[in-house]
C-alpha cells in the first residue's frame, strides 16, 4: 500500500520521464520546474536544487567566499551536518550556545562569539521552529540559514529560510518534503545564486543561476574551443528522478506541514499543566512548522530512560532524543576545547522529540492518548 507521504504527482512524474526520456543539456526538464516552483513558493528569486541538503550548506559558504582561516559560527545542539559543512569548506566553526526555551541559537551568545575572523553565521530552525535570522542579521554578518527541518515556519510573516542570506533546505525522507535525499538553496542576491550554481555544478561558466534555466547551450558546448570550467566547482546537483518526486511532493507542502503542525500542537496541548516537560518556546509572530514536538524533559522527575520504556511499554512509537553536541562526537572532539556552551550541554541529555508524521487523525489520536496516560502515570 502506497504511503501517504506519496499522495500527489510522483508515479505521473516518474512514469513522464522514464517514457520521454532524460532531457538533454539545454532543457530545463524537472529540476527546472522544481527550482522554478520552489523559488516561487518562498517568495525568493533564485532555488539551486543539489544531491543533498549538507552539500547546500557547503555551497552557500563558498558563494559567501569563506574558507581557510575563516570563522562561522554555528549551534551545536543539532544534526552535526551544519558543523562539517563548515569544515568542508576550509573554515573553523565555532559555538554559539542555544536559547534553552527555545532550543535555537542564542544572539547573545552569537555577539559574543564574534572575532576578527567571523565571516558568517549560520543558525539552524530547529524541530521547525525558525533561529531567531532578524535579530541575527543585527550582528552585520552574512547569515546562512539552515532550515532543512523547517518548511514553512516563519517569523512576522516571512519565510524561514527567506530571511537570510541564504537559505538551505534538505528533502531526506524525515523531512516535511522528500525525495530520499536532495537539498535546495535560496537567495534572492543573483552574484551568490550564480556562485552557489557554479559550485554546484563543475565550476561551468556558461550556466544560469535562473531557475529553469540552468542547462548548458548545446550549441556552445559542441565547440572544441569552449572552456567550460571557469571556477572550482563539486558535482553536487539534483538528480532528474529526484526533481520529479519532489516537485510532486512540492505541490502538496502545505498539506503536509498542516498535518504535522496539528500532530505538534495535539502532543502541546496533552502536555500542558505538566510541570516537568517543557514544550518547546515559539516567540511572539513566530510560526513553528514541527518537524517534530520537542520537549525538555526534568529527568530530576523522571529519567529519560524510564519515560521512554513507559512510552514503549504503553504501545507508544517512543521518541527520539537530541544528536550529541557536535563538539562531543569523536570525530569533532578536538573543537570541545574552545566550546562553551552550558544551555545545549543541559537541553542535549533531556530532548524528547516526538514524532509529527502521522498519516491520519486515527495514529495521532493513539499516540497522544498514549502520551497523555503516560504523563498521567508518572505524575501519580
Amino acid at each position: 500500500m502506497r504511503s501517504w507521504r506519496v499522495c500527489g504527482n510522483e508515479e505521473k512524474y516518474l512514469k513522464e520521464l522514464l517514457n520521454g526520456g532524460f532531457p538533454g543539456k539545454s532543457e530545463p526538464g524537472f529540476t527546472g520546474r522544481l527550482e522554478a516552483e520552489f523559488a516561487e513558493k518562498f517568495g525568493v528569486k533564485f532555488a539551486i536544487s543539489f544531491a543533498n541538503g549538507t552539500a547546500t550548506l557547503h555551497a552557500a559558504l563558498h558563494a559567501l567566499g569563506i574558507g581557510p582561516g575563516d570563522e562561522v559560527i554555528v549551534p551545536p545542539l543539532t544534526m552535526s551536518s551544519t558543523t562539517l559543512a563548515v569544515l568542508h569548506a576550509g573554515a573553523k566553526p565555532v559555538y554559539a550556545d542555544v536559547d534553552r526555551e527555545t532550543f535555537v541559537m542564542s544572539v547573545e551568545s552569537a555577539k559574543k562569539k564574534i572575532t576578527p575572523r567571523t565571516k558568517a553565521i549560520m543558525p539552524v530552525s530547529l524541530y521547525g521552529l525558525p533561529a531567531p535570522v532578524p535579530e541575527l542579521k543585527k550582528l552585520g554578518l552574512p547569515v546562512v540559514e539552515d532550515s532543512a527541518q523547517c518548511f514553512l515556519g516563519s517569523i512576522d510573516g516571512k519565510l524561514a529560510g527567506a530571511i537570510g542570506d541564504l537559505g538551505s533546505f534538505s528533502f531526506q525522507n524525515s523531512k516535511h518534503i522528500t525525495c530520499g535525499e536532495g537539498g535546495m538553496v535560496i537567495t534572492d542576491d543573483p552574484e551568490l545564486a550564480a556562485a552557489v550554481r557554479r559550485f554546484s555544478s563543475l565550476g561551468y561558466g556558461q550556466i544560469s543561476p535562473e531557475p529553469g534555466k540552468s542547462k548548458i547551450d548545446k550549441n556552445m558546448i559542441a565547440s572544441p574551443e569552449t572552456i567550460r570550467h571557469t571556477h572550482y566547482g563539486f558535482n553536487f546537483r539534483m538528480s532528474e528522478l529526484c526533481a520529479a518526486f519532489t516537485l510532486a511532493q512540492l505541490e502538496n507542502l502545505d498539506k503536509f506541514v498542516a498535518m504535522r503542525k496539528m500532530c505538534g500542537e495535539a502532543f502541546f496541548e496533552a502536555a500542558s499543566g505538566c510541570s516537568w516537560l517543557q514544550p518547546q518556546k515559539s516567540p511572539a509572530g513566530t510560526v513553528n512548522s514541527f518537524w517534530a514536538a520537542a520537549f525538555c524533559l526534568d529527568t530530576g522527575f523522571v529519567s529519560w530512560e524510564d519515560f521512554h520504556k513507559a512510552m514503549i511499554a504503553a504501545g507508544s512509537d517512543g521518541y527520539y532524543g537530541a544528536w550529541r553536541l557536535a563538539y562531543h562526537e569523536p570525530a569533532l572532539a578536538y573543537l570541545a576545547a574552545d566550546a562553551d556552551c552550558p544551555n545545549a550541554e543541559y537541553l542535549q541529555s533531556r530532548m524528547v522529540q516526538l514524532k509529527t508524521h502521522y498519516g491520519s487523525e486515527e495514529e495521532l489520536d493513539k499516540e497522544v492518548a498514549i502520551f497523555r496516560q503516560v504523563i498521567k502515570h508518572f505524575d501519580r
